[in-house]
């Protein structure tokens, strides 16, 4: 069973190792056009092409599985097996040539999470898990086990991530998110998957998000349970589905939801 996972993770690599170059050809050029989204997102050809090259290699690998991506849709069953792309998870950030996207591919099985490769080509770095394969990270040519031991620490002392105070206005999260930001040691926009990048390394001890889906949560959610960290929503519920997601160690993302879930006073947090 493990060879057989090892095995699937090196044609994944392969085929991440493709679909970096086709980003690549985009990235910071003037071929790179912006569109809008029926939901005002942008999108570029990029996000096109290489969703459609990971349908056609899933396809052909895994006949008959669902797919859902975050441009071509499809429909990720409650407890069924289905695999999970998200082209450029950053889109925003990758049109105006900043570093912080990725390209995403999860696996799930009966409900769980249980492969997720992310792929982060401006840092050159790879994270990965598979069952009976221990997570992983593949950093310029190097690869090296993603730590499992955390720190425990005071919120206070904590470093908070998060994908933008945008996300959160107009929630009912929005006064307990500010709470945290004031609460803890340092808090950063570090948005997309690169700020889950930080938290699985270990040098940073949270990562929060809102208006996320499941072709964003699907792959962290595997390495997240590789690594002994929680994947929750915003009210601390185990979740890789959205619209909110903390990943931290159990004990902090208590901690947060709670947080996020009360209304009065600061001394809650």
């Amino acid at each position: 069973m493990a060879s057989q996972q090892s095995s699937l993770l090196n044609w994944l690599d392969r085929e991440l190792d493709a679909c970096r170059d086709i980003a690549m050809r985009y990235f910071r050029k003037r071929r790179l056009q912006v569109r809008r989204k029926a939901d005002g997102s942008p999108v570029t050809d990029a996000d096109r092409r290489i969703e459609e090259r990971l349908r056609r290699a899933l396809a052909r690998a895994c006949p008959g599985e669902p797919i859902v991506g975050e441009e071509f849709g499809g429909t990720a069953p409650r407890d069924g097996t289905f695999w999970t792309v998200d082209p450029i998870d950053g889109t925003r950030a990758f049109s105006r040539g900043l570093p912080s996207w990725g390209i995403l591919v999860g696996r799930v099985e009966a409900g769980r999470a249980v492969v997720g490769v992310c792929d982060f080509p401006l840092a050159d770095a790879r994270v990965a898990v598979a069952p009976g394969v221990a997570a992983r990270e593949r950093f310029r040519g190097s690869s090296l086990p993603l730590p499992r031991k955390r720190m425990v620490r005071p919120l206070s002392e904590t470093v908070l991530f998060h994908g933008g105070v945008n996300w959160w206005q107009g929630t009912p999260f929005l006064a307990g998110f500010e709470r945290l930001m004031s609460a803890c040691y340092l808090e950063r926009a570090y948005g997309d998957c690169f700020g889950y990048l930080w938290v699985l390394r270990g040098y940073a001890d949270a990562m929060l998000d809102y208006v996320v889906h499941v072709w964003d949560l699907a792959p962290l959610a595997a390495l997240a349970e590789a690594t002994g960290l929680a994947l929750t929503d915003e009210r601390g519920r185990p979740s890789f589905r959205g619209p909110g997601a903390i990943m931290a160690p159990p004990r902090l993302a208590r901690t947060i939801s709670r947080a996020l879930i009360t209304k009065s006073s600061s001394r809650h947090v």
